[in-house]
């Protein structure tokens, strides 16, 4: 997670002209979120809320431009994927009369927003897939 870090934070910076005096919600277990804490703090974001389920979305979420999904894998089976843990419903229910943009970054080895969230008014929702596709042709512009 945090070797890419760096790269999702200039992503979301680009999207949303800056990440200054914005507002950014962090869901998952605290080690995973660490290394992005530093980087939103860095970058002088107004607030920043640290969430370790998804329990408190709706609620948080109209208070937020930025949502960053970074949950652990399942200790008793590693290998099977999380099932989607934020929900398109629970996404819905947070940007009722919403008019400022979402940004939502999932970043599990495999999704844990569920991706009809993408197709909600005013989300904009980066899949573990498209990040890799981003950060593999970022890696080729390089050498």
């Amino acid at each position: 997670m945090l070797r890419i870090a760096p790269e999702v934070m200039s992503i979301a910076g680009a999207c949303l002209g800056g990440l200054q005096g914005r507002s950014a919600l962090l869901v998952g277990p605290e080690e995973q979120r660490a290394p992005f804490i530093q980087l939103l703090k860095r970058a002088q974001m107004k607030y920043i809320y640290e969430e370790d389920t998804p329990r408190r979305l709706p609620d948080i979420l109209p208070h937020v431009q930025l949502l960053i999904s970074v949950p652990a894998r399942s200790e008793l089976e590693p290998q099977r994927p999380p099932e989607p843990l934020l929900t398109a419903a629970s996404i819905a229910r947070g940007c009722a009369g919403r008019r400022t943009p979402l940004l939502i970054f999932d970043l599990a080895p495999d999704s844990s927003v569920e991706e009809l969230a993408g197709l909600l008014p005013s989300v904009c929702l980066y899949t573990p897939n498209d990040l890799r596709h981003i950060l593999s042709k970022a890696e080729v512009k390089v050498f």
